[in-house]
């Protein structure tokens, strides 16, 4: 690869496809015809472009990423740039041009050469050329076959399964037999405290779900009751299981854990521990201290289903909700909260009835910090030069956002009571800021001398250092949390990498480190 390419494509990869095409352009990219790596790019970026386009716009935008491909493509004759030119000549309205490049597809897999791809990714792609040609019958057994080379391979499942339903539908072609090749349900858990540790029956049913509904990866607490009980279910029947935790480990433990009747017989602290060593992932999403509260059991709650929501996107399937409410006594819990917010941004959830076999220890009720609040913070930071112009623009049409706006001298710093709210502004800001760059974080902070202050503002200020210029990144919370919401689907955020640690950083810190890109 040529080594000029890489910045191009790690700014495009971060969702800043305008300064990626800006640098591509600059480097007099645009003009060069002789070289394969470069053209394949080239058609990466036109079809990107093509996909936030609408119309006639989109399907010429289809119709060059197909040239730019197909001009790669026939310099090596390797299968991966010709069967995008293929399908995307079939996109830009060219099904014989597609068909043509799809036989050359075919016949460069029959040669029998070895390329620099997966088993999967080869007979994926053999039966990608096939649906071009309308063999869809021969399509459907090559795609078992792919399958079955790499069962668990869901990402590239998914990119295929993507892939075909545009061309069926380009073809005005029925899709529903991709349907058995769908990957597993994505599933976000919760459920009260106080559940029989000993009703085996409980754990059937649970399982009976998880069956009928395929689900393959679970994400939640690990609480004794119900939490467990789910959890135990995924893990018998070989799902992933992430655990989304409201403190540390150990202040988990003790506070949602051992409290609960420690040497009452239930188990449940054995049950923890060794669900906890099974887990996929074990992340902390805690609020201003290391002992959950309430504010701590919503920020991570909603995380946990922010982050089911985007596995089920990034396999192009479904994520579903089990709760197991006990609401007899018609008083509010986290349990309902958590229902309201999934159904809230239309996504299907199941509840199973759960009666509480005993009533929760004296003591159990946890209080909010004092003067703690859920935000979501933004950093903006100006080009070079440009802050004395730039930064007044802001402030014109942002406001003062959830309070007054603080301007460090290199960046401007605005908080929002919800993630939704901070996109919005986000979305106003980058054509101000252009080549400038954005961060952003969310979770619990607190006011201090009229200074917001906490975990967000300290993560926001970090995550500005590795932006790239034109680029919006932001840390996993205010990712998962603005997936859980309405707006997730329609402003998909992507894994682009992780934080670098904080010096006072400890060993086995389980704040999730992980940064997305924005795409606005």
């Amino acid at each position: 690869m040529t080594p000029s390419l890489l910045p191009i494509i790690a700014h495009a990869r971060a969702g800043a496809l305008d300064h990626a095409l800006r640098l591509f352009r600059d480097a007099g990219l645009d003009a060069v015809t002789d070289d394969a790596a470069v053209l394949s790019l080239k058609g990466r970026l036109l079809k990107d472009q093509g996909r936030r386009a609408e119309g006639e716009e989109r399907r010429a935008l289809y119709g060059r990423s197909a040239e730019a491909y197909g001009a790669a493509g026939a310099m090596n004759w390797a299968t991966y740039p010709l069967i995008n030119a293929a399908s995307l000549s079939l996109l830009a309205g060219e099904p014989a041009r597609a068909a043509a490049l799809a036989e050359k597809v075919l016949a460069r897999l029959d040669q029998g050469d070895a390329e620099p791809d997966t088993p999967y990714w080869r007979e994926a792609t053999r039966a990608e050329a096939e649906l071009l040609l309308g063999r869809t019958h021969e399509a459907w057994l090559t795609l078992q076959g792919a399958v079955e080379l790499a069962p668990r391979a869901w990402e590239d499942h998914a990119s295929t399964l993507r892939q075909f339903a545009l061309i069926l539908e380009a073809q005005g072609s029925p899709a529903d037999w991709l349907e058995p090749f769908r990957p597993p349900r994505a599933l976000h858990f919760a459920g009260h405290l106080g559940v029989d540790p000993h009703d085996s029956g409980l754990a059937a049913r649970v399982a009976e779900i998880l069956e009928r509904e395929n689900v393959g990866f679970g994400y939640g607490a690990l609480a004794a009751g119900a939490d467990i009980v789910i959890a135990e279910a995924l893990l018998a029947r070989g799902a992933e299981l992430h655990l989304v935790l409201p403190g540390a480990r150990a202040a988990f433990r003790a506070a949602s854990v051992e409290a609960f009747g420690p040497e009452s017989g239930d188990g449940w602290g054995m049950r923890f521990d060794a669900v906890l060593g099974r887990a996929e992932t074990v992340a902390v999403v805690a609020g201003l201290g290391e002992r959950p509260d309430p504010l701590s059991l919503k920020l991570a709650g909603r995380a946990a289903m922010g982050r089911a929501a985007m596995q089920a996107r990034l396999l192009a399937g479904e994520a579903i909700q089990l709760t197991l409410p006990d609401e007899a006594d018609g008083s509010p819990s986290l349990t309902s909260w958590a229902r309201e917010v999934w159904t809230a941004a239309g996504r299907r959830a199941l509840t199973l009835a759960a009666p509480r076999s005993r009533a929760l220890p004296a003591g159990a009720a946890l209080d909010a910090p004092e003067g703690a609040v859920i935000t979501a913070v933004l950093v903006l930071a100006p080009e070079a030069g440009r802050a004395d112009t730039v930064v007044p623009a802001l402030l014109a049409v942002l406001g003062a956002g959830d309070r007054d706006p603080v301007w460090t001298g290199q960046a401007l710093l605005l908080a929002y009571p919800t993630c939704e709210q901070a996109l919005a502004a986000a979305r106003i800001a980058s054509p101000i800021l252009g080549a400038g760059r954005m961060a952003g974080a969310a979770g619990v902070a607190r006011e201090v001398l009229g200074l917001l202050m906490g975990r967000p503002v300290e993560t926001a200020a970090r995550l500005l250092a590795s932006v790239p210029p034109g680029a919006a990144l932001v840390d996993a919370v205010f990712a998962s949390l603005l997936a859980a919401g309405p707006e997730g689907e329609s402003v998909p955020c992507e894994p682009v990498g992780e934080l670098p640690p904080r010096d006072a950083d400890q060993p086995g810190d389980d704040i999730d480190p992980g940064v997305y890109s924005l795409n606005l």
